[in-house]
């Protein structure tokens, strides 16, 4: 007997469908979740059929023509199981209307799911509106203020040489990236500064070799070249430092605080934004001190150093992968709240949030910063704990 060549797509449809059906009907475990995520997050085709098949309009709509759709006889024991269930918990019109939405979600789902897994030529669908076309993800963008106060948009220059001194030069070799290069000893007073706007990103790499990661609505205040018994910059925002070793000449970050991050070699996330209620340096690997108001914390790899109103304290576990996700491209909540999520949204987007109801529930995901909103928002919606709506550049959280 031939073996059936559609088997393992078939089984793949089914598998999805129930998934879809378990989201509609939130019956879904927290794994099961994560794997509806995936499946989800591997194409705009996939976001695109899932936006489909749980858009309550179609639903009705496939309830009154569901006498049209053609399956075997496999599908109608299914559709025929799970309707008998679900009729002795209809209580409401809409609940009911809910209910068997479950059902024809496998039926429906399934059909359509091997038909697109035997056709793989993915229809191309335009998901944006008016209002979300102007709520783009970030990019690589930044301006930097040179020593006499003019300043230049990295985002239009070009390529090549952007600032010579007597003690170094300064360099975009690619979008995205300035590198300085020292020419001369000397003493130095030239001071640089590098900034990213809301939804802008950038990575420097100093004179002496250190590198450093800019997030959104960051600022970093760097002399042009290194001399005397210490590299000191100063940074407001967030920022990840690869710091090149050198323990004649300890690198240290001023952050808006006054508090002293001192490193000789080490990788570490700083987190020091205005709007918030206190400031983390979190070390990813080697050794660093913070130093705030007279106490000083050592910080070992996966520790973090706290600065709020209590003062300076240790937190001796933390998420690495979650706070550093960012330079990697990556949105990661691990048991994250919602307003957590949001704020990094709001940086990255540029958008507004307003909240018409806050869950208590933590979110898990991880998604590529580069994902288009409504996508993001409709896999941050697969938790089952949040739904969101955009209007005029803000986001809505709601029930």
């Amino acid at each position: 007997m031939k073996e059936n060549p559609y088997s393992d797509m078939e089984q793949l449809a089914y598998r999805i469908a129930y998934l879809i059906a378990g989201y509609i009907r939130n019956t879904l475990t927290k794994q099961e979740h994560l794997e509806l995520d995936d499946w989800v997050n591997q194409s705009d085709h996939n976001m695109q059929l899932f936006e489909d098949l749980t858009d309550e309009e179609n639903i009705k709509a496939n309830l009154a023509r569901m006498d049209l759709v053609l399956i075997d006889q496999r599908w109608k024991e299914v559709n025929n199981n799970l309707v008998q269930a679900e009729v002795k918990f209809m209580r409401k019109q809409k609940r009911a209307v809910w209910s068997m939405a479950a059902a024809i979600a496998i039926i429906i789902a399934g059909s359509v799911l091997l038909l697109q897994f035997m056709k793989n030529k993915p229809e191309q669908t335009n998901i944006a509106n008016a209002d979300t076309l102007q709520l783009l993800p970030g990019g690589n963008n930044a301006t930097l203020t040179l020593a006499d106060g003019s300043v230049i948009d990295l985002s239009t220059a070009k390529n090549g040489l952007i600032d010579s001194n007597l003690v170094s030069h300064a360099n975009k070799p690619a979008d995205g990236e300035l590198v300085y290069e020292a020419k001369n000893n000397g003493p130095v007073s030239a001071l640089h500064a590098l900034s990213t706007p809301v939804g802008g990103q950038y990575k420097i790499v100093l004179a002496d070799g250190s590198k450093v990661w800019l997030n959104a609505s960051t600022t970093l205040r760097y002399p042009v070249a290194f001399a005397g018994s210490e590299r000191r910059v100063e940074v407001s925002g967030e920022a990840y430092f690869e710091i090149a070793k050198n323990e004649r000449q300890p690198f240290r970050v001023v952050l808006p605080d006054s508090s002293v991050v001192t490193v000789t070699g080490t990788q570490f996330n700083v987190m020091c934004y205005d709007n918030t209620k206190q400031n983390e340096v979190s070390l990813v690997e080697g050794h660093v001190s913070v130093y705030h108001k007279g106490r000083i914390q050592y910080l070992e790899p996966g520790t973090q150093a706290v600065v709020s109103g209590e003062g300076l304290s240790k937190n001796s576990t933390v998420d690495i992968e979650s706070i550093t996700g960012w330079k990697n491209g990556l949105f990661v909540f691990h048991d994250a709240s919602i307003e957590k999520v949001m704020t990094q949204i709001e940086r990255w987007y540029g958008a507004k949030i307003i909240y018409e109801s806050k869950t208590k529930k933590l979110l898990n995901a991880e998604i590529l910063r580069s994902e288009p909103l409504p996508k993001l928002l409709k896999l941050l919606e697969l938790n089952g704990y949040v739904h969101f709506k955009i209007e005029n550049k803000t986001i809505y959280v709601l029930p």
